[in-house]
């Protein structure tokens, strides 16, 4: 197909990044690294596609990779390289604080919230995130909530249909395996896929992605792919299987 004219969508997480949160460590295989860079160079354009902030997506990323776009907080945010954002859609505050109430205070889900730029973690964490007492003393918009639950993810999935069947009309909701990321109903990674291409002009996007919640980015995709190790249902998604960034980038490009 070649690079020019098109663009590429990488979730972070398990699919361009491995991320360990115990230790704070972030690792990029060098060969993914470099794929992008010749896409980049042969006029293709690449951005992550993530439930991150965008504070926590760029900044493993500076001086390694240098993204045309952003598609953050589940696709609630969209950032440009050269327009800055275009999209920031929040979540109303009162449906903010009902959910915090509902999981954080009843059920004692870890909640992390996304303001501006960046996750604020209400409570303690072990996460490297700035800390608030609770959802009232968050001073900015808020454009995403997550509840996570210790690694079960049966109690996930629960979450996620109670979420939807109680702030439906107001908020989207997306499991990620033992959590739930929160954002503005209309927002996912899907509809900020599709934003892009339509924004950039593309005759074709790619996007690839590990986990649940990257199943709207990759039925978004003109061309989806994901990894042998993804569940079942995503797999299904997905146009081709790979084992890296790099080769999803080398079976799209042609090279």
């Amino acid at each position: 197909m070649g690079a020019r004219g098109t663009a590429f969508a990488s979730d972070f997480d398990g699919t361009l990044c491995e991320s360990d949160w115990e230790t704070r460590t972030q690792t990029i295989k060098p060969a993914d690294v470099e794929a992008v860079r010749r896409y980049q160079r042969e006029g293709g354009l690449f951005g992550i596609c993530t439930g991150r902030a965008f504070d926590s997506a760029a900044e493993p990323l500076e001086g390694i990779i240098e993204p045309d776009f952003y598609i953050v907080t589940t696709g609630a945010q969209i950032y440009l390289k050269d327009q800055g954002f275009i999209l920031d859609a929040e979540i109303d505050r009162e449906v903010a604080r009902s959910i915090a109430e509902h999981f954080y205070d009843r059920e004692g889900a870890r909640l992390v919230v996304v303001s501006g730029t960046e996750f604020l973690t209400v409570g303690a964490s072990r996460y490297s995130m700035r800390e608030v007492a609770s959802i009232d003393e968050v001073e900015g918009p808020i454009t995403g909530v997550s509840l996570e639950f210790n690694g079960d993810i049966e109690a996930a999935a629960r979450a996620q249909v109670e979420v939807e069947r109680v702030f439906g009309d107001s908020v989207w909701a997306f499991q990620n395996l033992s959590s739930v990321d929160i954002v503005c109903a209309g927002c996912s990674k899907g509809t900020g896929t599709k934003r892009v291409k339509e924004v950039f002009g593309c005759s074709s996007i790619a996007g690839i992605g590990d986990s649940y919640n990257d199943l709207a980015l990759l039925r978004a995709a003109d061309v989806a792919y994901t990894f042998h190790k993804a569940p079942v249902e995503v797999q299904a998604a997905a146009n081709a299987m790979v084992d890296s960034v790099a080769e999803a980038l080398a079976h799209f490009c042609g090279w």
